[in-house]
């Protein structure tokens, strides 16, 4: 009779943990801002500009001082020019410098296109690498938005040690 309660106690046990806030609960913030650039970047690759913007804040500027309309625009030309994009999302790192609802991001991306898509499976190109930095900011609903965008493209033998990391996975001949 003991043995049997035994694995009653530990499912128990395990759905009482996950009703805690350190246990299964809600994801961390790193996780959340996580998740938004990897919605970002799947929504970029299936050409969905509108829903994109959805995530930029409406007094989002960049480096260039663009505002949210010309960043749509930006974005709408450049996947435009191409038959197919492939964005993967390499390493992200994510800052807290700000008061709360701020965030600062720097991550790095590989870009690709068209016939290079169709190249890298003969020789071992993977695209454009560019680092991001990001300010996100929350909002009214608690959401992460970009607030603010920098960019710069990067070589190779530039990327982080962790972006590294997942090229090599994702292209094992690298």
């Amino acid at each position: 009779m003991r043995d049997a309660t035994k694995p009653r106690l530990g499912a128990l046990a395990l759905a009482v943990l996950c009703l805690l806030p350190a246990g299964c609960g809600t994801p961390s913030e790193e996780a959340r801002v996580t998740e938004l650039l990897k919605k970002s970047v799947a929504l970029a690759e299936k050409r969905e500009v509108r829903s994109l913007m959805g995530f930029f804040a409406a007094e989002y500027s960049d480096f260039e001082g663009r505002d949210k309309a010309d960043a749509e625009r930006l974005i709408a030309d450049y996947l435009g020019r191409f038959r197919g994009v492939v964005i993967h999302l390499l390493s992200v790192r994510v800052d807290w410098p700000g008061p709360e609802g701020r965030a600062a991001v720097e991550c790095e991306m590989s870009f690709s296109h068209g016939a290079a898509e169709v190249l890298r499976k003969l020789l071992p190109y993977t695209g454009e690498y560019y680092r991001f930095r990001f300010d996100l900011k929350k909002s009214g609903e608690g959401e992460w938005r970009f607030a603010y965008a920098d960019w710069q493209s990067v070589s190779l033998t530039d990327l982080f040690p962790e972006s590294l990391k997942i090229l090599k996975k994702l292209f094992p001949d690298l």
